[in-house]
């Protein structure tokens, strides 16, 4: 089923990384990145690094330029890594499943409730079930527990009438019925940066043109609220009722803005 689900976007290889010939069967210099993952249930959790560090090793003989992000079981394993001749400490990541547990337990004694916010943000659940025996608060976890998180390129509603980051979390949440958290910021030079609630003294406080928006919404449809608004079209409407409108379409024909609504394609 899974593989029917995304036949028409993924194409699935009967391959291994051990392999120059499988290497280049599936183009790997042309990827943008190798993506390496663990088996978190392995009996042998050094013996599965180890495996997985091979084949690190395989894909940087073959092609010493390719972005690897691999995940680890066990911390210690990580300096092995580091004595690969061709890994690159700004381009190539390891992840731990072990220090991310524990770095969000320490986080978690600075500030109370955060591993089950971020649990919370990351899980897939649903909460369908209205019981009116629930207490206020409880109805009022659940409801958060449920959000998912969204990435949308914000409106041009947002660069000329909000302008700030403050003025644009506050109106997604009162308007949109959405939390805006987080911004992704495209710079002169072609980079992306992220700022993680920006306050007046960061450079990304004010909004610009192609920032896209990272939102805790329901569901996706929820979340392009923040694409297609427009003060024309849906100042009056409920955040249920935000469509796209004409003025989106004119926007993604011209490339410019129209009173400051519509949106800019992600």
């Amino acid at each position: 089923a899974l593989l029917k689900r995304h036949f028409t976007r993924v194409k699935y290889f009967d391959a291994t990384v051990m392999d120059p010939v499988d290497l280049e069967r599936v183009k790997l210099k042309r990827s943008a990145a190798v993506l390496i993952l663990a088996n978190k249930d392995a009996t042998d959790p050094d013996g599965e690094d180890a495996s997985n560090i091979m084949r690190v090793i395989s894909i940087k003989n073959y092609h010493s330029d390719a972005k690897i992000i691999v995940q680890l079981l066990q911390y210690h394993n990580k300096m092995h890594l580091m004595n690969i001749p061709a890994w690159n400490n700004n381009t190539d990541e390891a992840v731990c499943i072990a220090e991310l547990k524990l770095g969000l337990i320490a986080e978690s004694c600075l500030n109370p409730g955060f591993s089950t916010m971020i649990a919370n943000i990351f899980a897939m659940r649903s909460d369908t079930e209205d019981s009116p025996d629930r207490s206020m608060w409880l109805k009022e976890y659940l409801r958060g527990a449920s959000l998912e998180m969204y990435t949308e390129t914000l409106s041009n509603y947002f660069v000329h009438d909000l302008k700030n980051f403050s003025d644009a979390a506050r109106f997604c949440l009162v308007e949109l019925n959405i939390l805006l958290f987080a911004i992704e910021v495209c710079e002169e030079n072609g980079q992306r940066r992220l700022a993680i609630n920006p306050d007046r003294t960061s450079q990304y406080y004010r909004i610009a043109k192609r920032t896209r928006g990272f939102f805790l919404a329901g569901s996706s449809e929820e979340a392009s609220r923040a694409r297609y608004y427009c003060r024309h079209c849906h100042c009056e409407q409920k955040p249920e009722s935000i469509r796209k409108c004409s003025h989106y379409r004119m926007e993604d024909l011209s490339g410019g803005g129209v009173g400051g609504g519509g949106g800019t394609k992600p």
